[in-house]
């Protein structure tokens, strides 16, 4: 069986717009949280789930939506000291300045503690 170019265009167009449609009630639905850092302007944090282990991830992002930095780390092995909204913190090397910002914009908080193995996360959680 033969499929046009134009089933297939339409096809596309039809996923892109229904991705967009969820994507954009998503962000509406749910209140922006955003910070001002000192070099990279304001970043707006979005979170997702790790696939391997199931826990939150945070991306920070610019106003046109490209990444500044992913602020967590994800450890699975370390995933049950996480609680509720609770990630791993990545504040070392690329990370320490926007760590700092993002730490000091008083939306999230440390717990004061840290994972058991050989990367010490420290845990995070929002304020």
């Amino acid at each position: 069986m033969i499929i046009s170019r134009a089933i297939i265009i339409n096809l596309i167009f039809a996923i892109t717009f229904t991705i967009m449609e969820r994507n954009n009630t998503t962000t509406e639905d749910a209140p922006q949280l955003r910070f001002s850092t000192r070099h990279f302007g304001t970043a707006n944090i979005v979170t997702s789930t790790y696939q391997d282990g199931g826990k939150m991830a945070v991306e920070l992002v610019d106003d046109d939506g490209e990444s500044i930095a992913v602020l967590s780390v994800n450890i699975p092995e370390s995933s049950h000291l996480l609680g509720e909204k609770e990630f791993f913190a990545k504040t070392w090397s690329e990370n320490e300045e926007i760590a700092e910002d993002a730490l000091a914009s008083g939306i999230f908080r440390d717990s004061g503690r840290t994972n058991d193995g050989f990367l010490k996360a420290k845990i995070w959680t929002f304020s």
